[in-house]
């Protein structure tokens, strides 16, 4: 890489040299051409000998061509200079033009500007001093085409300066637009990938609440339920307790397993591919049956039409709510009862709705609130709703979650 960059800057100097070197050849030859024009330059009519003005003007000349090489560094040295030998000594505008060159690429401010058309109006007057010193030969008929070549190459510089000057402010300005739009693709890839990479974080938080959340949760209740088999007599409690905290634990260990695993096939690709496909009845009827053995003492009524064959998202919404809902319960309850509801069909959504004795002794409604946050969290990605309502001696959570109509087939 840094033998490529010394290559890189040594033909870039080497081209930057013989710019220079062919900058002040071209300026050598007008500054000859523009000593010719004028008449007073020589002492006879065969331009043999120079006068005392000619000599002045030609060394002049020649001298403001060494401030060409520093071109790039001081344009207004080369603008003052060159303007003062170009109107004052009526010699050539050549180094006037290349300073104007650099200085016009260069503008920005209104002074910067006006400096820039003074310097061209510069050029202008010399021209006319070159018309004046051509009518002052009187060589008749030679002096149209004296006057003509002089307008053309005035015209020429002028066009030059004013051509290559804005088209490499036009170059720059395009790159600088380039520039521009690959930092706010830069920007925006970036803040895409930040947004990917929460979005997979909220969508691990999720999982790892619903599932082995919920799994550590009955473990530890089932854990207190087992403490308190051990001072019962009947021996056989204590090993149902003991089978069930290793089926539980079981559970918690293969819901890890299927997230690990579905992090590693889908990474950030699939943030939202879920673990577990639904598996529609066949889950909540899993899930009543895990919150009975829990203890809950389930009053369900279950009216729904064509439930397995709802969309995958909408199962896995009303499978998560419940399960954390029937947790709550289960967590918070009086008597360990909740009454829930679970109605709908397509085109009209779902309702679901649980209630359960409040324990007056202990705030249900209270808590961390991850509880409640993470069902409205579940009905809003779903596009639905969720309530609370803080009865006298009950709590009630009602959730509303759409549920598109099913596609016809037209015959």
């Amino acid at each position: 890489m840094m033998i490529t960059t010394k290559k890189h800057r040594f033909w870039a100097l080497l081209l930057r040299g013989l710019a220079v070197i062919v900058m002040i050849f071209s300026g050598l030859m007008v500054t000859s051409l523009a000593t010719l024009t004028a008449p007073e330059n020589f002492s006879d009519s065969g331009y043999d000998s120079l006068t005392d003005l000619g000599a002045v003007r030609l060394g002049l000349g020649m001298l403001l061509l060494g401030l060409i090489p520093w071109y790039r560094k001081i344009p207004m040295v080369l603008i003052v200079a060159g303007g003062f030998y170009a109107v004052v000594m009526q010699g050539d505008p050549y180094v006037l033009a290349i300073g104007l060159t650099v200085w016009i690429i260069r503008a920005q401010l209104r002074w910067q500007w006006v400096t820039a058309g003074v310097g061209l109006a510069a050029i202008v007057v010399n021209i006319g001093w070159h018309i004046l010193a051509v009518l002052r030969r009187g060589d008749g008929a030679s002096t149209s085409e004296s006057i003509l070549s002089v307008v053309m190459l005035g015209a020429a510089a002028l066009g030059l300066v004013l051509a290559i000057s804005l088209m490499t402010r036009q170059r720059r300005r395009i790159l600088q637009a380039h520039q521009v739009v690959e930092s706010v693709e830069h920007d925006r890839d970036t803040l895409s990938t930040q947004m990917t990479r929460q979005t997979e974080r909220e969508y691990l938080a999720r999982e790892v609440h619903d599932t082995l959340a919920q799994r550590l949760t009955a473990l530890s209740l089932q854990a207190g339920h087992m403490q308190r088999t051990l001072h019962s007599p009947d021996q056989s409690q204590l090993a149902g307790a003991l089978a069930e905290t290793k089926q539980y634990s079981d559970q918690a260990l293969a819901d890890l397993r299927n997230l690990v695993t579905s992090l590693r096939e889908h990474g950030e690709k699939e943030t939202l591919v879920p673990s577990v496909a639904p598996g529609g009845f066949q889950d909540l009827t899993a899930l009543f049956d895990d919150a009975t053995h829990q203890g809950l003492t389930l009053q369900p009524r279950v009216v729904v039409n064509n439930y397995d064959a709802a969309p995958d998202e909408l199962q896995r919404a009303v499978l998560r709510i419940t399960q954390e809902a029937l947790t709550n319960v289960l967590r918070h309850s009086a008597d360990g009862t909740v009454q829930l509801r679970i109605e709908g069909q397509p085109g009209e959504g779902l309702v679901l709705e649980f209630t359960n004795l409040r324990n007056q002794g202990q705030d249900f409604d209270g808590g961390s609130g991850t509880g409640l946050l993470g069902i409205q969290e579940r009905a809003e990605l779903v596009g639905g709703t969720a309530t609370v309502e803080h009865l006298p001696s009950h709590f009630r959570l009602l959730v509303h979650l759409p549920w598109a109509p099913a596609p016809t087939t037209d015959s």
